[in-house]
């Protein structure tokens, strides 16, 4: 019986690591749902040290590799092609490894009697929302249009996360060329002056003396401040899909004034998309909302998706807790609320979808025409101060020539 390690989030969104033990992967995911656990990462605890790393959230497929297989066997069995003779087409075409090897294994469970469904997972490759969509597929006998449903989504999540990065990248760059710039100041001109005000003998402004250390002490350490940065960046990779750093990068992202809007209204927009799919594909609300709340990085939704559900459980108005939250502009919480009276709720949470990616397009547009300028100006603050400082040393030579 091998033992795994696992990342898991309680009924009550506490987060929690452990180890468990089982038969394979799939047991142990059994386990955990009995213990009242949502599993998020599990891997088998290897006795040499070697770690066969699992993401639940599907980490092991690139997401646009997944979102194109998905849709292309929803195309074939929209076409009339069995789900048997679907997955051997696809087991032609150039997939990556990681997918070409769970297809492998897909095949072989339902050969085995396994459903489509069961032979997903165990393969550990695929995320809970993924799983469960196809789970609703099968048992409503609608798996084509399921499976369309959820390329959609999925093809609309990584086209706003697609903006959210590109949003991201001009300001990066920016900082990136600003700290090159003044690096190269520091090292290659600094030192040059320094040379000339140290042979006049001229009194040197404190301003000038604070450049001229910093300049010294990086051409002093900067091979050991380059391995140091190096060191970094490798842990932080291999810290990134082992422990909770993204979840406690994000939180602190969430807190700066112009990303943190645009990260919450990414999730937010996330959140409306994955419960129109699900309630779309026929999953009824307090079993998506329970999905959503286990697999949900934001703490706030996590917990508006939770107070939603007990709302259902206890017959009261699910809205009430949406509207509480905050999460949702109250126009937006009303039209659902609205929807959900008149029967009409996928429509009203696909709508909402829309309206959010609209204002997510412009606020990252927004956002990217304030960030460049805001740094640009920081950059313009450093090195003029640079620039100033060693021309008031510049300036007290020429006073003792005088």
């Amino acid at each position: 019986m091998a033992s795994f390690r696992y990342s898991a989030i309680r009924d009550s969104g506490e987060r929690v690591m452990g180890t468990i033990e089982g038969a394979d992967r799939s047991l142990a995911i059994s386990r955990l749902s009995e213990q009242g656990l949502h599993p998020i990462e599990l891997r088998e605890d290897a006795g040499d040290g070697a770690t066969s790393f699992m993401s639940i959230t599907g980490g092991r497929i690139p997401r646009q590799e997944l979102t194109g297989f998905t849709r292309q066997l929803a195309w074939l069995l929209q076409a009339g092609t069995t789900l048997n003779r679907s997955l051997e087409i696809l087991s032609g075409e150039t997939f990556s490894k990681s997918l070409a090897a769970a297809l492998v294994e897909v095949r072989g469970a339902i050969r085995k009697g396994r459903s489509f469904h069961d032979a997903l997972e165990e393969t550990g490759a695929f995320p809970p929302f993924y799983l469960s969509m196809v789970e609703v597929g099968e048992a409503t006998g609608t798996l084509a249009s399921v499976l369309d449903r959820l390329a959609t989504a999925r093809e609309r999540e990584q086209k706003v996360r697609g903006k959210v990065v590109s949003a991201l990248v001009y300001p990066i760059m920016l900082v990136v060329l600003s700290i090159g710039v003044v690096i190269f100041l520091m090292v290659s001109v600094v030192p040059g002056i320094k040379d000339m005000i140290s042979s006049s003998g001229a009194p040197v402004p404190e301003s000038a003396k604070m450049v001229l250390n910093v300049s010294d002490w990086l051409i002093a350490n900067g091979i050991t401040l380059a391995m140091v940065v190096s060191l970094a960046v490798i842990a932080m990779g291999y810290l990134w899909t082992r422990t909770s750093l993204p979840r406690l990068l994000r939180d602190v992202a969430l807190r700066l004034p112009l990303l943190g809007t645009l990260l919450m209204k990414s999730e937010v927009a996330q959140f409306c998309r994955l419960l129109g799919t699900l309630s779309a594909a026929g999953m009824n609300l307090p079993a998506s909302l329970k999905l959503i709340a286990s697999t949900s990085p934001d703490r706030r939704i996590l917990k508006a998706a939770e107070d939603m559900e007990v709302a259902l459980r206890r017959g009261e108005d699910f809205v009430v807790p949406l509207e509480r939250s905050r999460i949702l502009p109250p126009l937006l919480a009303r039209m659902i609320k609205v929807g959900a009276e008149t029967g009409n709720l996928t429509p009203s949470l696909l709508r909402v979808t829309d309206i959010l990616d609209d204002e997510l397009d412009r606020l990252t547009d927004r956002t990217v025409s304030l960030l460049g300028p805001i740094i640009i100006l920081v950059l313009s603050v450093f090195v003029g101060f640079i620039i100033t400082s060693l021309m008031s040393a510049v300036i007290s030579i020429n006073d003792l020539a005088i």
